[in-house]
């Protein structure tokens, strides 16, 4: 009899540890998902270490693309089965200034829902003409308002003091170099902080770096000839919305020609100084789907749309909401639990 009892006491939890692993597996599948921040391209909105929970819901939810994937283990998978892309309609909509999650897309042969996640700011939405000049940008002519976290590299000299551990902590500075053994550094500040930097004793001289227009152009989205686009100085450039029209040429194809080879799966040739889309020469070319322009925060040292192009709808994962947990891997152990982030929203 005991031990009758025994097995159905240990039946019991095994029932009940298998429902709550489905319940965490449905959460996580259909409602929520966890990021962990690993670069500093968003400081100081997002700090490396950073757990992020994604609202996969907010912009409606994707259907899994890639069914045979191992639980909590989205690098395991089997490609055996693949479903087509599927959103279910939402009333929200992603805006300006949104921090979205995505799938990075300048990335071939890997399906979707299996590339890196990546978390950036959304600056532009479908249809959007986007203009940046000397670190200024604009949307449909209007001067964007910056998130209060932004940081740009600014050239500091000071009197020739070299800056230490216990400055860098009073201005929350946490990265940085030194330039010049006469004490000059490059460091990633926000506005306030170059402000506050000025009043420091130590200080002489705050400057903004900017690169000139032309400068670096190899480096930026489209890596065309026809451009001389840099991370301070591009644009104009149009953000593609479904069923826009736009013409095709050999100076609108750079900008274009992954949307429509890669993300739309057209057959793109050039012939004889001809553009053939799926063997017929065609003048215009008309978008199937929308795609974004993200940003990061950290604008001198990141990886957004500046350097790889657009977002297409279907690799959005959904809104980042809140940091559920904050470890420094570069404080002492009884410090690496940032408690002033639990819980904190992101915007």
């Amino acid at each position: 009899m005991a031990k009758k009892k025994y097995i159905n006491s240990l039946l019991d939890w095994i029932k009940a540890i298998f429902i709550a692993f489905l319940l965490l597996l449905l959460i996580r599948i259909i409602f929520i998902q966890s990021y962990t921040v690993v670069s500093s391209s968003m400081e100081k909105t997002l700090l490396p270490g950073d757990n992020i929970v994604i609202n996969k819901t907010k912009y409606g939810y994707r259907f899994p693309i890639t069914l045979l994937t191992m639980p909590f283990n989205n690098n395991k998978y089997l490609d055996w089965i693949e479903l087509p892309y599927l959103r279910f309609p939402s009333s929200d909509k992603i805006k300006n200034n949104d921090l979205i999650a995505f799938n990075y897309p300048n990335i071939s042969d890997i399906h979707i829902d299996k590339k890196d996640v990546y978390i950036k700011r959304c600056i532009g939405l479908p249809n959007d003409t986007i203009v940046c000049y000397g670190k200024k940008i604009t949307i449909n002519n209007n001067l964007i308002i910056e998130n209060e976290n932004v940081q740009y590299n600014y050239r500091v000299t000071t009197n020739g003091s070299k800056l230490n551990k216990k400055f860098f902590d009073k201005y929350d500075i946490t990265e940085g170099q030194l330039v010049a053994d006469i004490g000059v550094y490059d460091l990633p500040l926000r506005k306030e902080q170059a402000m506050l930097l000025l009043n420091d004793s130590k200080i002489r001289y705050v400057r903004l770096l900017k690169q000139l227009k032309g400068e670096n152009s190899f480096l930026i989205f489209p890596h065309s000839r026809y451009y001389n686009w840099n991370s301070d100085n591009f644009g104009s450039i149009i953000v593609p919305k479904k069923g826009s029209v736009i013409k095709i040429n050999f100076k609108t194809l750079p900008l274009y020609k992954r949307i429509i080879e890669t993300y739309e799966g057209n057959d793109l040739k050039i012939e004889k100084y001809r553009i053939l889309i799926n063997n017929r020469v065609q003048k215009t070319y008309t978008f199937k789907n929308n795609y974004y322009y993200v940003i990061d925060d950290n604008r001198d040292k990141a990886k957004d749309s500046r350097y790889w192009g657009f977002v297409p709808e279907d690799h959005i994962i959904g809104k980042a909401s809140f940091v559920w947990l904050s470890i420094d891997k570069n404080n002492k152990w009884y410090k690496k639990i940032r408690w002033s982030r639990f819980l904190k929203s992101v915007n």
